[in-house]
């Protein structure tokens, strides 16, 4: 991944899956709301100015992300249930130093995985939260630079 900085959050708490609905057309709750607010307001004080920002198509996605802002792009590989491959090869082509990408359990988790060397491996990322990747000039693996929790923002 040639990405030096790489933001994942996850979206916000969302409605449960009802039978025979849509999983992409789950809402956030109340309190998903909070948590997209929050977490929104810690993005804008720190994510770096020229940041590429992509977004599931789901609304609980489209939901987290509208309280940071409206400069993102819909992109259908990071839809829930998506293989990894396809966000690898994504980042590999990125010609951004930073990108953030909205999205879901378990490619997510995956992600976060493999990007700090753990290509088997899956975190498990709270509804809500950020984890900031950040690309030392050694290379891969990722470091961990911040891990936030809407919980633990005020």
């Amino acid at each position: 991944m040639s990405v030096r900085n790489l933001i994942l959050w996850r979206h916000a708490e969302a409605e449960v899956l009802m039978h025979g609905a849509s999983d992409l057309e789950r809402a956030l709750t109340k309190k998903g709301h909070k948590q997209a607010k929050q977490m929104a307001g810690w993005l804008k004080k720190y994510l770096p100015r020229q940041t590429y920002v992509l977004v599931s198509p789901s609304v609980r996605t489209r939901e987290t992300i509208a309280y940071w802002g409206d400069d993102w792009q819909e992109d259908n590989r990071l839809a829930p249930e998506r293989p990894l491959a396809p966000l690898l090869q994504l980042l590999a082509q990125s010609p951004f130093e930073s990108v953030m990408l909205v999205g879901h359990q378990p490619w997510i988790g995956e992600l976060a995985a493999h990007g700090l060397g753990m290509p088997d491996g899956q975190i498990s990322i709270k509804k809500g939260a950020v984890w900031w990747l950040r690309l030392p000039k050694s290379g891969l693996p990722y470091k961990l630079y911040s891990v936030q929790s809407p919980d633990l923002i005020e």
